[in-house]
């Protein structure tokens, strides 16, 4: 199997605050990164079709790119959707699921604006349009500081419910703030979820760990040129100096160095 980029995106709307910014994309940046996946020939497949491919049952192309989203947020169905559909883009979303019909209280507990979550309508709407599904937990929690119950709950439940309001299987979990540890990685594989999403960056590959899967985070103040290299390079961090640095070290590899 090839390297496969999965691209992580959180709010896509104009920023409520300078601490937003790094978390939230506007409109008509986030189109031109789409545009850009399929006039430079990218082939943008589902988070299934990836992990079909980690097990043998599918063919993974060249150049894949896989688009998710965490938390929910209800402006993706005004803000994305419409996008997403012109460009025939599929992706994943992940959900707080405790939070449907709600707002990010573990944001603005923070000192972040206040947003609304999808509410069970747009959930629906999301899905009739295609679009996988995902947990992000019930509350977001950071997993690692739970204990044993609490952590089953976080992430069983937050299935369950989900599962009972989509009437359909969730298959794939994102871990928030991409936290976890052994104990929280097994626990998703032992609860039957096919996958689970990290924040680390960098290339998956055949032998990545399905329950680890490795994302490119997408900030609000990247610029075409940096999307451009996120994806060519893997990494979430894009200085004008990174590219240079990338082939010396390949090179040095190359020859023993």
């Amino acid at each position: 199997m090839n390297r496969v980029v999965i691209l992580m995106y959180h709010i896509v709307d104009t920023p409520r605050s300078q601490r937003e910014e790094k978390y939230c994309i506007e409109v008509s940046r986030f189109e031109a990164q789409m545009r850009c996946l399929r006039e430079a020939g990218y082939n943008v497949i589902t988070l299934e079709h990836l992990v079909d491919c980690l097990d043998g049952a599918a063919i993974c192309p060249d150049n894949c790119v896989v688009v998710t989203f965490d938390d929910g947020f209800a402006s993706t169905v005004s803000n994305v959707l419409p996008i997403l559909a012109k460009y025939q883009i599929p992706a994943t979303m992940f959900v707080v699921a405790d939070r449907v019909d709600g707002e990010n209280d573990w944001m603005y507990s923070r000192g972040f604006p206040r947003r609304d979550i999808l509410s069970h309508a747009q959930l629906m709407e999301l899905k009739r349009e295609g679009i996988c599904i995902g947990s992000h937990t019930l509350t977001h929690p950071r997993l690692p500081e739970l204990d044993v119950g609490q952590l089953t709950d976080e992430l069983r439940d937050s299935r369950l419910r989900l599962e009972e309001q989509l009437g359909d299987t969730v298959d794939y979990f994102a871990y928030p703030y991409g936290l976890y540890n052994t104990e929280t990685r097994d626990m998703v594989e032992e609860l039957g979820y096919r996958a689970a999403c990290s924040t680390r960056s960098g290339f998956n590959r055949s032998h990545s760990d399905r329950y680890a899967l490795k994302r490119i985070e997408i900030y609000g103040s990247d610029t075409l040129w940096q999307f451009k290299r996120k994806i060519k390079f893997g990494t979430n961090d894009m200085p004008l100096s990174y590219p240079l640095r990338y082939w010396c070290s390949r090179a040095a590899a190359r020859l023993g160095y």
